[in-house]
């Protein structure tokens, strides 16, 4: 009876051995698949924080050939009041040198 006793305490030793290793083995499971699902998360969240920084870069970029093409017809209105203004006073400067020539040749 006593070799039947130890006999059933081996034998229920080994069956709590055989159901740690199971539990280790499910647990080092759990830990790689969480670490799986975390590596993932990271991946996509890293994928839409890059989105967001282009179409940032996208919506500033817009914006700022918005403001050039204004700062250039602006520019472009500036210089064609500059031009207008030259083509006005074309005729007066050769009258005044005109009649400086004319003064002066009399001397």
């Amino acid at each position: 009876m006593a070799n039947s006793l130890i006999g059933q305490i081996e034998e229920c030793e080994a069956k709590a051995d055989e159901v740690v290793k199971a539990a280790q083995r499910e647990a080092r499971d759990i830990v790689k698949a969480v670490g799986e699902a975390v590596a993932a998360e990271g991946r996509q969240a890293g994928a839409e924080l890059h989105e967001e920084m282009l179409r940032r870069v996208e919506d500033a970029k817009t914006g700022i050939q918005d403001e050039i093409k204004s700062l250039e017809m602006r520019r472009a209105a500036e210089h064609e009041a500059l031009r207008t203004m030259a083509r006005v006073r074309v005729p007066l400067a050769g009258e005044a040198i005109f009649e400086r020539i004319v003064s002066d040749g009399n001397r």
